[in-house]
């Protein structure tokens, strides 16, 4: 974005901060919408006060970071929630999510960066995974000409294998041909998210070849952050980019056991706001179990709190954020919290254990396996 356009949608930003909240009722309890907002309290957490930082910083107004601006800015999700909020209830579109990744990468030209976020770069750059792994997750194509390519991702590869491993095996009883890249790289979300943009070009370069070299048709992703990063930042590498529970409405012959669980599903924030898909997630669940609603859901669900380089800077927020969740997920009557995304499973399994809440985390991919092998 052009500096005149960025300080343009800063000015035209009311400050009133009613993007924080997520329901407006007359008799019950007005919801919080905004995780860094709500956990620090500070006025610089919420939008407006990051867009004000922002507006000081292209003023020359601030010629140094302190310990304080440096939380605020990068202590937010980039859940896109104000944004949502924003665009709901006002006529004016300040496109928040965007304007927070170039307040980073302005920051980070100024060397204003995390030293966690630059510890990430270094291993993505010395391992290709932005968890600085060595080992290689087993994946074997089962025909190298296949018109489906799976696009793991590091969380999924290193952290929570049981997505990657339910979805192959999806792929499997449907008798479906895929292929998987003997040398995937990180797609790059976490370094474009914490404003490393020219880190990035290299690994975006790299997959792009990979993918164009498969002669694949379709590329499936079960983590929404590498979807994103592929649809937006990624260049037209003339290939169909689908969800895996968009993949999974389009099976024929789908015949699963329901399971007898009641759970409720968490919007990922780059699969709903970034990339709109709400309802695939929740068709797909609704064969296999039973869906209990939570108060904030879709365009107003309640981020996990870990995306935006936040897991790795600020843990403890991080982990709050998903015992926010959880705790809405019981009061819905769910005895399990089902989501979409690598990420957020990991940061609510992390919370459900670390809180002893006795709530059950998976992805939907996984509840999907298990109702096809009972």
């Amino acid at each position: 974005m052009e500096r005149e356009e960025i300080l343009s949608a800063i000015y035209h930003c009311a400050k009133c901060k009613l993007c924080s909240i997520a329901s407006f009722h007359p008799s019950e309890e007005w919801l919080p919408l905004c995780p860094s907002g709500e956990f620090y309290g500070y006025q610089a957490f919420y939008a407006p006060g990051k867009l004000e930082i922002f507006r000081e910083i292209l003023e020359g107004e601030l010629s140094e970071p302190s310990e304080g601006l440096l939380k605020a800015v990068y202590s937010c999700t980039l859940c896109g929630a104000c944004y949502e909020k924003c665009k709901q209830i006002t006529s004016v579109e300040i496109r928040l999510p965007e304007l927070f990744e170039e307040l980073r990468e302005e920051m980070v030209k100024k060397g204003w960066a995390l030293n966690v976020h630059k510890d990430i770069a270094k291993k993505i750059k010395e391992t290709r995974n932005a968890y600085g792994e060595k080992y290689k997750y087993e994946a074997e194509s089962t025909d190298r000409n296949a018109d489906v390519l799976y696009y793991i991702g590091c969380t999924a590869r290193y952290r929570v294998p049981e997505i990657a491993d339910a979805m192959l095996q999806i792929f499997d009883k449907f008798g479906i041909k895929y292929q998987v890249m003997d040398d995937e790289w990180c797609c790059g979300s976490v370094l474009l998210r914490t404003g490393q943009v020219e880190e990035a070009k290299e690994l975006m370069e790299h997959n792009v070849e990979e993918i164009k070299r498969s002669g694949a048709k379709t590329v499936v992703f079960t983590c929404p952050g590498c979807l994103m990063t592929f649809e937006k930042n990624y260049p037209d590498m003339g290939v169909e980019l689908v969800h895996s529970t968009q993949f999974l409405t389009r099976l024929k012959g789908m015949k699963v056991k329901k399971l007898d669980m009641e759970v409720a599903y968490h919007d990922p924030c780059h699969l709903g706001r970034d990339l709109g898909i709400y309802e695939e997630p929740r068709a797909v669940l609704k064969e296999v179990a039973n869906v209990k609603e939570m108060k904030r859901e879709r365009e107003q669900a309640w981020c996990c709190g870990s995306g935006g380089g936040v897991k790795s800077a600020f843990d403890e927020f991080a982990l709050w954020s998903a015992v926010e969740r959880i705790k809405e997920a019981k009061e819905a009557g769910a005895e399990a919290l089902v989501s979409a995304c690598p990420f957020c499973k990991r940061n609510l399994r992390e919370a459900a254990e670390k809180e002893g809440k006795g709530m059950k985390v998976y992805d939907v991919v996984e509840l999907v396996n298990r109702s096809l092998e009972e």
